[in-house]
């Protein structure tokens, strides 16, 4: 009897520790998207005078990150070498102006965390967020097409309506402010952003169902900027200004 209590404890207590390195490393994870985002969101909008300044706050969480991820989870050397070349080249990009490029390195460096986060079960909402842009950027851009891109009405439908039950879907998951350090006034923002973006997707679907190729284009052209208002939330815009301005 003593044996099994014995064993059951130290099982609980290894169920305990790993839960806190997993919180632990999520927090480290948090901190490098809010330095990474910023240098996506300025690369993306062709700004390479602030994407310049905020390479530095990137490089800063990323090494903090990259060596907590080679603690926990050393068999991930590929990983982090494949991560370590993307953000070089995407720093070079940025210095050469070169910020489409750099822009599709940063979705390689995003797209190899979400890989590394599902093959350790790492529950982290970003993720859901990134998901879900990647659906989001296909319909916008069907929607943009006047063959569809090659897609059959109905599919293009069918794409919409899973669309916005994903949305759905995101909006009832519970949400760690604590771990994503957002206040409540943040909070706030992020509820009345989320609410914002399921308005354009309900509109969008509206006009997809009415069938009419040229409202259902002017509808989604609300989608993205609606999605980005979210996401925009998750950076550390100020953070990477400051880290700039201490160097």
């Amino acid at each position: 009897m003593k044996a099994m209590i014995r064993i059951s404890a130290l099982t609980m207590m290894a169920l305990l520790l790993t839960s806190f390195t997993n919180t632990d490393l999520r927090s480290h994870m948090v901190r490098f998207d809010q330095a990474f985002l910023p240098t996506l969101e300025q690369t993306l909008r062709g700004d390479v005078h602030e994407a310049k300044r905020a390479v530095f706050y990137l490089e800063f969480q990323w090494r903090k990150l990259r060596t907590r991820i080679q603690h926990r989870y050393p068999e991930e050397r590929l990983a982090l070498s494949r991560i370590d070349g993307w953000l070089g080249d995407a720093y070079y990009a940025i210095d050469a102006n070169c910020p489409v490029t750099a822009a599709n390195q940063l979705e390689h460096v995003k797209y190899e965390m979400m890989v590394l986060r599902d093959r350790h079960g790492i529950d982290y909402y970003l993720d859901d967020l990134y998901d879900f842009q990647g659906g989001l950027e296909l319909v916008a851009e069907a929607a943009a097409d006047e063959m569809l891109c090659l897609m059959e009405w109905s599919e293009f439908v069918a794409l919409t309506h899973e669309l916005r039950r994903e949305w759905r879907s995101i909006q009832r998951k519970p949400f760690d402010a604590a771990l994503y350090e957002f206040d409540a006034g943040q909070v706030r923002q992020l509820r009345h952003y989320q609410q914002s973006m399921a308005k354009a997707l309900d509109a969008f679907a509206k006009a997809v169902d009415s069938a009419q190729r040229e409202d259902a284009e002017l509808a989604s052209q609300k989608l993205e900027p609606a999605f980005e208002r979210v996401l925009h939330l998750f950076g550390n815009f100020e953070g990477a200004q400051t880290y700039f301005a201490q160097q």
